[in-house]
């Protein structure tokens, strides 16, 4: 099996691949795997549905304009928690696990690309009745987000884009902590999972506030994400293509109201890079770089509260 490496922003899980015929879009049933996950990490809010030929876990909540909230590389909907319990009071708010992440998928023919991930984008905003909606993508998460708002100009009001690769990225592994190193050796030894360690390390990389990476945290990111590399066929999919050079080109197409939020502490897409590209890039004339201090990558996780409170009002403005 094809090892999934660092940086998890260049992990983007939206390979080209070969789609399911029409005639074999057939619902399957979820293992037992997948259902004793969904008994631990579902939450009361979660639903499930047959979307393209995948199952797909997703949560709808709130009333009001609509905000689509999509996670990033080895998260799922759960590293929206804290946005998401706030922004319900005032919109409606939709997010999910993208495939073959959480407790979605995988897709029996892995296909991950672009038009699939779009056609779930459409179905979940259909069950939201949702005919425009203001889009938000972190990390990785940033190529489908800029690719629809792109692609679907009629359909966006606004787009909120945290961290996010800008193109390829530069990426020292010699300059990881010792503790990271030590975690990638032994990692090495078992070819097909990751201990706990390896995810750990991975969490503490990524964030400022060492508190969120709780026991609990690295149980879920472990079994979550196993579940995912343990089929080699999804695995090798889903690490096969990273369409990050899409990017730079999508920002350049977008002219809905553009918000880029970016750690100052972020270590693998910087602010003085990656930052300061997607600005330069972004067409909107409506558009800011916010800077959230004392923040890592993982945004959402790192300084929910901090990221939120400089988001709001560009939300407030531009959701209708």
């Amino acid at each position: 099996m094809k090892r999934l490496l660092l940086p998890l922003a260049a992990l983007a899980l939206l390979p080209g691949a070969t789609p399911l015929p029409p005639e074999s879009s057939r619902e399957l049933a979820p293992s037992s795997e997948e259902l004793a996950l969904s008994s631990r990490f579902a939450s009361k809010s979660s639903r499930f549905a047959q979307i393209d030929g995948e199952r797909v876990q997703y949560v709808i909540e709130g009333h009001g304009p609509a905000i689509l909230l999509l996670h990033g590389s080895f998260a799922s909907l759960r590293q929206w928690d804290h946005w998401a319990k706030e922004l319900r009071k005032h919109f409606k708010v939709v997010r999910y696990d993208q495939s073959p992440l959480g407790l979605s998928g995988p897709h029996p023919a892995a296909d991950y690309s672009m038009e699939h991930r779009f056609k779930v984008i459409d179905a979940l905003m259909s069950k939201a009745g949702a005919k425009r909606f203001v889009i938000v993508g972190t990390s990785s998460a940033g190529v489908p987000a800029a690719a629809y708002a792109a692609e679907h100009p009629e359909r966006i009001n606004g787009i909120v884009l945290n961290n996010i690769a800008v193109g390829s990225l530069q990426f020292d592994m010699a300059g990881l902590p010792q503790s990271f190193r030590d975690a990638l050796a032994e990692d090495a030894r078992h070819p097909g999972w990751h201990a706990p360690e390896y995810w750990r390390q991975i969490l503490l990389y990524n964030v400022e506030n060492k508190a969120v990476v709780t026991p609990a945290l690295v149980e879920e990111w472990t079994l979550l994400n196993n579940r995912m590399l343990r089929d080699p066929a999804n695995a090798a999919a889903a690490a096969k293509s990273t369409p990050l050079a899409r990017t730079p080109e999508d920002l350049r197409k977008i002219n809905a109201p553009t918000l880029l939020l970016w750690s100052a502490q972020d270590h693998e897409t910087r602010l003085d890079r990656e930052g300061a590209k997607a600005l330069d890039l972004a067409a909107a004339r409506d558009k800011a770089l916010v800077v959230i201090e004392n923040c890592g990558h993982m945004m959402p996780l790192d300084c929910p509260a901090s990221a939120l409170e400089k988001a709001m009002p560009f939300l407030k403005r531009v959701a209708k």
